[in-house]
């Protein structure tokens, strides 16, 4: 019973010194590039769980994804760039020799 009080009284204590900061600590977490990689990680493996097999190949995941790398690629040349290295890490890597 003792123990139990005490626990809640320190969860009590730490909530009312960590949950201020809680919310500036995600924020800038999320901002910086571990946390973007972060997110950009999980994104693509719901995506890819979203796909069904066999569903590759004109599905409607393919779809959207070339949709949204179109939009992008018209948008930022740099981001064009990026696609073809990604897509080509070979060719990048012989053309840097």
């Amino acid at each position: 019973m003792l123990r139990d009080r005490l626990d809640h009284r320190i969860e009590k204590r730490l909530e009312a010194v960590l949950e201020p900061h809680i919310e500036g600590w995600l924020h800038r977490f999320f901002r910086s590039e571990e946390g973007q990689a972060l997110v950009s990680d999980i994104t693509a493996d719901f995506l890819l769980s979203w796909m069904k097999p066999g569903e590759g190949r004109g599905g409607y995941f393919e779809k959207t994804l070339l949709d949204v790398v179109q939009q992008l690629a018209a948008a930022d040349p740099e981001f064009r760039q990026a696609v073809i290295d990604a897509l080509n890490p070979h060719w990048k890597q012989s053309s840097q020799s």
